[in-house]
Formats: C-alpha cells, sequence, structure tokens
C-alpha cells in the first residue's frame, strides 16, 4: 500500500509568517524583550519630572470692597480709580 506524502509546505510557511510568530519559537528572546521593556518603564518614571505643586506666577488681583447706597458712577470716581491707581506701581 502506498501512504501519500504530507506536504512540508503548511508547516513552513506558519513557521514564517511574522514577528509574533517567531517569538511564539524563541521564548527566551520573547521574555527578554518583557525584561527590557519594564526596565525602560522604570528608568522614564524615575527620570520623570513630578512635581505636587507646581509653582506659577499670577499676573491678577482680586479686590472686593462694597459701598452700600452708592451708585456705579460714584463706586468708579470713588473707590476704583483710586485702586487701580494705587496698584499701577506694583
Amino acid at each position: 500500500m502506498d501512504v501519500p506524502e504530507v506536504a512540508n509546505d503548511s508547516q513552513d510557511d506558519s513557521h514564517n509568517r511574522g514577528l509574533i510568530a517567531w517569538f511564539a519559537r524563541n521564548h527566551v528572546a520573547a521574555n527578554l524583550l518583557l525584561v527590557f521593556i519594564c526596565v525602560l518603564g522604570f528608568y522614564a518614571i524615575s527620570v520623570l519630572k513630578k512635581e505636587t505643586f507646581p509653582t506659577f506666577t499670577l499676573d491678577m488681583i482680586e479686590i472686593g470692597v462694597s459701598y452700600p447706597g452708592a451708585g456705579p458712577e460714584e463706586v468708579e470716581k470713588g473707590i476704583l480709580i483710586k485702586i487701580e491707581e494705587a496698584l499701577t506701581s506694583i
């Protein structure tokens, strides 16, 4: 009886499919790549600039003044202009 031969081409194609297949066959290389990526990640975390409260400067001031019973023009002339003049030097 003749036994039909099985073509080995299908097995060769599955071994040459790409990078993922190569890593599946080479467990040590895959583990080394994993360790390399983890080491680079820990290095990046240690070098990363971290600030809980970053420094910044404000160039604005908020002032609240009450002047009961006064109209808008009185408040502007009596209070606002004087405050603005005093703050221009700051």
